[in-house]
């Protein structure tokens, strides 16, 4: 596969809050009415396509790493079993990818270097999942290589 190419941003970035009180509540109607009214009709989607960023309030006091907190990938996973389109609007240019793909991939927090952490999981269960975020349209050729390439950026 080729090196990952510059992703240009959008016109307009998306940013997604997920806010504490509703992931410990188990609630992601918010998020979701949000996520469904980018993926409503084609014009919408594609204005939104590679532009959407995830932000997670309320989590800056907690040490551990968001995809470290239980009820942040329960959460999360429940919203992928409702809206799994992440490979056509996940950011190329911010941690959204990484970010979705740790928080639905198991494992377990390895240190890296001095004040990193990083993410170990079982290389196996990467494609299962990449399957999973398959939209079908007529741009998922290209949108699924860019958003490989973004994988692939982010084991580099």
């Amino acid at each position: 596969m080729p090196a990952p190419r510059f992703f240009p941003a959008k016109d307009q970035q998306v940013f997604v809050v997920c806010d504490s009180a509703a992931i410990t509540a188990g609630d992601i109607s918010g998020v979701l009415a949000a996520l469904k009214s980018l993926s409503g009709d084609r014009s919408s989607a594609m204005s939104a396509e590679g532009a959407v960023t995830l932000v997670f309030h309320g989590y800056d006091d907690d040490p551990r790493e968001l995809e470290a907190i239980p009820e942040v990938r329960e959460w999360f996973a429940k919203l992928f079993a409702a809206w799994p389109y992440w490979s056509f609007f996940a950011s190329r240019i911010d941690q959204t990818v990484p970010l979705v793909l740790t928080l639905l991939l198991p494992g377990e927090n390895v240190p890296g270097e001095p004040g990193m952490v990083g993410w170990s999981f079982d290389p196996e269960e990467l494609r299962p999942l990449l399957l999973e975020m398959d939209i079908g349209e007529d741009v998922n050729e290209r949108v699924t290589h860019e958003f490989l390439e973004a994988v692939q950026a982010f084991f580099n």
